[in-house]
């Protein structure tokens, strides 16, 4: 009994030691939000019972309402607006660690969504009186449309999605009997640009 006592003795540091080491757990919510290409602020919710850090990436122009914290907490993470023409993503981790030398770590993103952009690139073409066609090269991240307010000019095709295309204008003859200029406008949500043509009269 005496020898059954000593070893459980003896054994009582390393169970100790055992019990102390553990690994810490974290939690965050949601993991996955978004935000305009305007900006805009994510309540984030950390779930643990440890002293926690926040660690944004390099270059982020994020902020962050509180640094660090123990325990249960709620933090506010603001991004602010962005030029980006596509969809970037900002990675918000968060450290634990207990008191031995357990490390965990949890990470959430929150996407920016791009800024709307065209823009329509032309040669400088005279156009006839008797009418005639043109090209343009559009460039967009996004559906964009094209829209004339010159009777009878008509643009193929007249919309399209995300990267460049080209498009014909065609314009019909002039009967207005002085030279004129005709617009052609390129336009996305958030965004436009025209090219200007030149026709004889």
């Amino acid at each position: 009994m005496k020898k059954a006592f000593l070893i459980l003795l003896a054994a009582l540091p390393l169970i100790c030691a055992c019990s102390e080491t553990f690994s810490p757990t974290i939690q965050i919510t949601p993991s996955l939000s978004s935000v305009p290409y305007t900006g805009g602020s994510v309540d984030l919710k950390i779930m643990t019972d440890l002293p926690w850090k926040v660690v944004l990436e390099e270059g982020c122009n994020a902020t962050v309402s509180k640094a660090n914290g123990a325990g249960d907490d709620m933090i506010t993470i603001t991004v602010p607006a962005t030029d980006n023409w596509t969809t970037t993503c900002v990675k918000i981790q968060i450290n634990c660690r207990s008191n031995s030398s357990s490390y965990s770590s949890k990470s959430a993103y929150i996407t920016q969504g791009y800024k709307p952009h065209v823009s329509v690139s032309a040669e400088a073409v005279t156009i006839p009186a008797e009418g005639g066609m043109a090209e343009a090269i559009v460039a967009a991240n996004g559906p964009w449309k094209a829209t004339c307010n010159t009777a009878g000019v008509t643009v193929k095709p007249d919309s399209g999605i995300t990267g460049n295309e080209t498009v014909r204008i065609f314009i019909p003859a002039n009967t207005t009997g002085a030279a004129r200029e005709i617009s052609v406008e390129f336009t996305i949500d958030g965004d436009s640009d025209s090219v200007v043509f030149n026709q004889e009269g």
